[in-house]
This record gives C-alpha cells, sequence and structure tokens, in this order.
C-alpha cells in the first residue's frame, strides 16, 4: 500500500533530529540485482549504437548514466545503517511562481549528499479544476521503498497535484513501479486527462521477465482520483531488449472520444529483420493507441522509418476536435549533429497515415548540440491543436527553437559556429498541408547585429478554450553574457499573429547541471509542456518547468497566465 510522503510521515513537522535517527526502509539484494539486470540491459543496448545515435537519446541517455551508478553503488541500498538526513534547502521561486516539486516542504530529503536532488522535464495536464505535472525525479530512487514498502521495481518518475488549477500543489511522491522486482520507470512522463477524474502518465518503461529477458517499451500508469493517486503501470507498447531501445515518448487523448489514447516514442532498432532496413539499423517514429481508455492496444503504427546513418526522433502528438490525429517529428538527416534538419507532420485518420508534410528546416542552436554552458539541447519543438469550437478550431501550431537569425563564428563549436536561438511558430489552418509563408518569433527581444546574442530554447505550447495560444521558453535576454537563464511567456488571442511577451519573475540561475550522481552531466532538462484545460471549462494556462535559484537544486515550479 502507499505510505504518505515522508515529511508527512512524521504528522507534518520537520524535525531534523528525528529524521536524523529515523531508519530508511532499504532495498533488498533481490530487488537491487533486478533492477541491475534491467539497467545492464539498457546499457548493453546503448553500446551496440554509432556515437551519433547514442547523442540523439533523451530519457534513455539518463538511464545508462544511472546503470553505471546503480551498478557500482547499488548494493549499498540494502544496508540498514542507513539513515534520513536532511537534504539541501530550495530557494523560494520568485515573483508569482508556485512551488510544484516538494510542495509544501522546505527542503529535499535525502540518503546521499552525492545524488537525489533533481526535479526537471516537466508535463501538465488539467482537466477542470484539478492539474497534474509529472517530473523526473531522481530523488524517487530514495523514496520508492517509502511509499511502496521496499517491494515492487524502481522509478525515476514523480508528480505533483492540485485541485484549485494550479493554485497550490501537493508532491504525490514517486509514481508506483509496479510489482516486478525489475521494472524500471525512466522518465520522460507525458500527462494527459480525459476528465476530471482521469488521469494517464506515461514514461519510458524497461523492465525484465521471470526469465531475466529483457524488454524495452512505454508504461502508462492511470489515475481514478483526479491525479493523486496512480496505479501500477502496464505496458502500452513492448519490445525486445536484446534488439530495440525505446526513447522520447509522448501521448494525446482524443478530445472527440476520450476513450482513445495515443502514444508515440521513437524505435532504436537492431533487430537486423526490418523489411525496409534488412540488416541495417532502423530508426522509426511509432505509435499505438487504445480505443478503451488504455485497457488494450494497437499494433505499432509507423509514423516513418529511416535506415542506417540517417535518423529521426522528438515525436509530438495532437487531436483535433474531429478526431484526426496529427503526429510530429524532427527529421535530422544523415549527419546528425551536423547536417539540415526539418520539421515534419503527418495526420492520421480512419486508419489512414497521409503522406508526411515538411513544415520548415531548422537551423540548430548553439554549436548543433550544446547551448552556452556545455549542457545538450537539440530537440526542441512541440505541437498543439486548437479543439476549442471556436473560430480558430483546427487550426494547428508548431514551435521550436532556431538560430538562423544570428549566427557568429566559433572555432571551438561543433559546427563552427554558434547560433543563437529564437523561438519560432509556425501555423497551419488546412490540416498540416500548408503552413503559410514565414516563420513567426515569438520572443520579442532582438537580436544583437554585432557581437553575442541570446538564446531562447525548450520552449512549448497548448491551445485554451478561446483559441488563444501560450507558449513558455526558457529565456538569456536579460544577461548580456548570455549565461544566466531566465523564464519568459506569451499570449497570442489573434491566431498566433502577436505575442506579447511577460518575464515569469523567476530568479534567473547559471547552469547547474553535473551536481547529481545519478543525472547524465550534460543534461539540464529536454522539454517542458504546458497546458490548458483538456475540457475547456477554463480559459488561460498552466505552464510548469525546472527552477535552480542560486543553488543548482532543481525543482519544477508553476506559472499561471
Amino acid at each position: 500500500m502507499k505510505q504518505p510522503r515522508f515529511t508527512r510521515f512524521l504528522a507534518g513537522a520537520f524535525v531534523t533530529s528525528v529524521l536524523a535517527s529515523s531508519a530508511w526502509a532499504q532495498m533488498s539484494v533481490e530487488k537491487v540485482a533486478a533492477v541491475d539486470r534491467t539497467l545492464q540491459a539498457v546499457k548493453a543496448r546503448y553500446d551496440k549504437m554509432p556515437f551519433n545515435k547514442q547523442r540523439l537519446l533523451d530519457g534513455t541517455a539518463n538511464t545508462v548514466h544511472f546503470a553505471n551508478v546503480w551498478h557500482r553503488m547499488g548494493m549499498h541500498l540494502t544496508d540498514p545503517t542507513f539513515s534520513v538526513r536532511k537534504g539541501v534547502t530550495s530557494d523560494a521561486p520568485g515573483g508569482g511562481l508556485i512551488p510544484v516539486s516538494a510542495a509544501g516542504a522546505a527542503n529535499d530529503l535525502t540518503y546521499s549528499s552525492m545524488g537525489g536532488f533533481t526535479q526537471s522535464e516537466t508535463s501538465t495536464a488539467r482537466c477542470g479544476n484539478n492539474v497534474v505535472v509529472g517530473f523526473n525525479d531522481s530523488g524517487s530512487v530514495f523514496e520508492t521503498p517509502y511509499y511502496f514498502t521496499g517491494t515492487g521495481g524502481q522509478g525515476f518518475s514523480g508528480y505533483s497535484y492540485s485541485t484549485n488549477g494550479g493554485k497550490t500543489f501537493k508532491d504525490g511522491g514517486p509514481i508506483d513501479p509496479g510489482p516486478g522486482l525489475g521494472n524500471f520507470l525512466a522518465g520522460d512522463p507525458g500527462l494527459n486527462c480525459s476528465d476530471a477524474n482521469t488521469f494517464y502518465y506515461t514514461e519510458i518503461f524497461d523492465y525484465s521477465d521471470a526469465n531475466f529477458n529483457p524488454f524495452a517499451g512505454v508504461a502508462i500508469n492511470t489515475s481514478t482520483d483526479g491525479g493523486k493517486t496512480f496505479g501500477p503501470p502496464t505496458a502500452a507498447v513492448s519490445k525486445d531488449g536484446f534488439a530495440h531501445s525505446i526513447d522520447k515518448p509522448w501521448s494525446t487523448v482524443d478530445p472527440s472520444n476520450t476513450k482513445n489514447i495515443y502514444v508515440s516514442y521513437t524505435d532504436f532498432d537492431f533487430s537486423g529483420t526490418s523489411v525496409a532496413c534488412g540488416f541495417n539499423s532502423r530508426t522509426a517514429i511509432e505509435f499505438v493507441y487504445s480505443n478503451d481508455g488504455g485497457t488494450t492496444w494497437s499494433a505499432p503504427v509507423v509514423a516513418i522509418e529511416v535506415c542506417g546513418a540517417a535518423a529521426v526522433q522528438g515525436s509530438q502528438m495532437a487531436v483535433n476536435s474531429q478526431g484526426t490525429l496529427y503526429i510530429s517529428w524532427v527529421n535530422l538527416g544523415s549527419n546528425f549533429p551536423l547536417g539540415p534538419r526539418t520539421l515534419q507532420v503527418s495526420s492520421y485518420s480512419g486508419g489512414t497515415l497521409s503522406p508526411a508534410v515538411t513544415i520548415d528546416s531548422v537551423q540548430p542552436g548553439g554549436d548543433s548540440y550544446y547551448v552556452q554552458g556545455t549542457f545538450r539541447d537539440f530537440l526542441d519543438m512541440a505541437m498543439a491543436v486548437d479543439h476549442s469550437g471556436g473560430a480558430g478550431d483546427g487550426t494547428l501550431y508548431v514551435t521550436w527553437a532556431d538560430g538562423r537569425d544570428k549566427i557568429v563564428p566559433d572555432p571551438l563549436a561543433t559546427q563552427g559556429y554558434y547560433a543563437y536561438d529564437d523561438v519560432l511558430l509556425r501555423s497551419s489552418f488546412d490540416g498540416g498541408q500548408t503552413w503559410g509563408f514565414s516563420a513567426k518569433k515569438v520572443n520579442s527581444d532582438i537580436q544583437n547585429r554585432f557581437g553575442s546574442g541570446h538564446d531562447h530554447y525548450q520552449s512549448g505550447l497548448a491551445v485554451d478554450n478561446t483559441g488563444a495560444v501560450g507558449i513558455c521558453w526558457y529565456d538569456r535576454r536579460n544577461d548580456k553574457e548570455n549565461f544566466a537563464v531566465g523564464r519568459y511567456c506569451a499570449k497570442s488571442t489573434d491566431f498566433g499573429t502577436t505575442f506579447p511577451n511577460v518575464n515569469t519573475g523567476m530568479t534567473a540561475f547559471s547552469p547547474g547541471h553535473g551536481n547529481d550522481a545519478f543525472i547524465n552531466g550534460i543534461y539540464m532538462g529536454d522539454y517542458d509542456q504546458p497546458a490548458s484545460d483538456f475540457l475547456n471549462q477554463n480559459s488561460g494556462f498552466f505552464s510548469s518547468f525546472e527552477s535552480e535559484g542560486n543553488r543548482g537544486n532543481p525543482d519544477v515550479v508553476g506559472y499561471r497566465f
């Protein structure tokens, strides 16, 4: 049975002396060994990949890093002499920001000074007044034994929920990893809801069966109480873990029939059995769907597949008010991280997938893989569709970061120059067939014509019940040295024509990655997805995102606009 969050276990009192003397619920040897087998299978698949494909991985890259840590240190977690210790103090969010992760607690709890402090990479769903935010949470590694009495699998996924439209949140702790000792929920959350009670949480799912055979897939955990608690995972898709790596999942719900759920992902396929690619490796954007609220799932539908060095990654999905699915992705060509990139989209209706349409070309920002501060940012695209029923119903929007407007020579950059990203937007009024004449710049500041510029990156968007378009992103405009990271949002009420910018008030932070032993050292999150009310009962947006304050302690905060 799920235990209360540890701070509430002590009747809400945070008493350092009591915490320091409280023995923690250590893990069993069997569990640590089972999780290690699952993680080592992930690492073995990773080691088979060429370097350019390894660099394409999103959540799986964190799993591989964690596999090394767990293999080296996992058995230490079986030590009954370990005790709970006070963690680092979180900075209060600036301006009108709302604490989301560890909401209501002044501290992150930890059992190690080396790990367990990072909450990042958010996805948000809202139905009515219930809002749920999912995020990667390295602290879940320690919290899982408390919440699930030490049995079952392990997880890297956390969540918080609100019952008042996102004004305040309660931290729900880790997502249930299920009873299998080798289960590992590897993050990359996608949050959706179909009504005020029913929320869905999808993430990467690596696990092993009773015979220690590894599987790679996407899990879906379901809540029936408005996001307060989630049940154990079921596999929306599952593939042979010896030959497939599943990465960068996404999910969406059909507003015309909320029993229809879609889950997309990237399949890195090294089976050598593909009809299209023969013995060559294959990379594909695929999706599965359920017509019964997640009870059963279809076979995979291939949106696009490429062979050998060619690569696609970063799928996004949205369903319009008539039940048509749109699925988009980044086509990275055959020379990643260099070479041309394009954004592409297809539609799926009545069992038929349309030919892919090119939305726009992409000039990669930074050095094409890293941005200043040396953290990765190479998959920067989001999509949403207007299902408001109003004048803009059916309008499709895609936003991404693009460095085409400001490029300066840089001898240490991978591509020989540094491109300063702006947030761009394209709109389609005919179901994704055409995308207008040119992209619209969303951030209102102008790149300097001489000297250095400013990065604007990791944009996310949503459309509300009035047809307004909300976009949020990380922004360095207020630092002339382009280092400190702020947060801006914009709302357009004229179908994406104008975007008044608003500073969220987040305290700007310098990149603080590499401080958590569990997390890939070049990782600062790869996306943050805002939300509108899926039920179209409320206007406006809730954006959740990572904030580090001035301590390098990544927490999730929120902004309502």
